[in-house]
């Protein structure tokens, strides 16, 4: 891998954002790129009793149209990811519940220093104290099959990248309790298609 050399940064503006200047050398050329300073987040892909996943629909101003989308949200300053993870789960579902580490990855890495950590949570519970969620908020709750989530990736229902993310990633997942699961939403899906439901 080729070395860059980072020859300075400066900040541009602060906010709930902070935007900076970094300036590197790529190969022999200064390169001048704007980056966006922003909290990791965490993502949940949330299971019930019966393998559906629950899924929210909010309004996203930068899209301007209403995504469904896995929970999510920032991670909050001396906040862990797993703590964040439960507290977004809370917020926008009502629920509590076990967390399994997934995977992480970097949302926008061109220009963004956003890394996404993302959980499975099952064992579901409703939680005793719900949160509120943010006030940019307003939340619907969809809960359905995975098969359903991903026939509306494929066919372009879901276009939020962390959700479409998610979705595969667990549909491929090697970690034992994921994939039995999975196996198992697949097999009650399969039971109900045949009884005609």
């Amino acid at each position: 891998m080729d070395q860059h050399i980072i020859t300075g940064s400066s900040k541009l503006y602060s906010g709930k954002i902070s935007i900076r200047l970094d300036k590197y050398y790529l190969g022999d050329r200064i390169i001048e790129k704007e980056i966006v300073e922003h909290s990791d987040s965490v993502g949940i892909i949330a299971l019930d009793d019966k393998e559906n996943i629950i899924l929210v629909e909010q309004f996203r101003i930068a899209a301007r149209n209403s995504l469904l989308e896995i929970p999510a949200g920032k991670i909050e300053k001396g906040e862990s990811p797993e703590d964040a993870a439960l507290r977004e789960m809370n917020e926008e579902i009502g629920y509590t519940g076990r967390l399994t580490p997934l995977f992480r990855c970097y949302l926008a890495p061109g220009y963004d220093t956003e890394k996404m950590y993302f959980f499975l949570a099952s064992n579901l519970k409703i939680s005793k104290k719900r949160l509120t969620p943010d006030e940019d908020e307003q939340i619907k709750i969809k809960r359905m099959t995975l098969s359903s989530a991903l026939k509306r990736c494929i066919s372009g229902k879901i276009i939020d990248c962390k959700t479409i993310a998610a979705i595969n990633m667990i549909l491929n997942s090697n970690n034992e309790l994921v994939r039995n699961m999975v196996i198992r939403a697949y097999l009650r899906n399969e039971k109900s298609i045949k009884q005609g439901r």
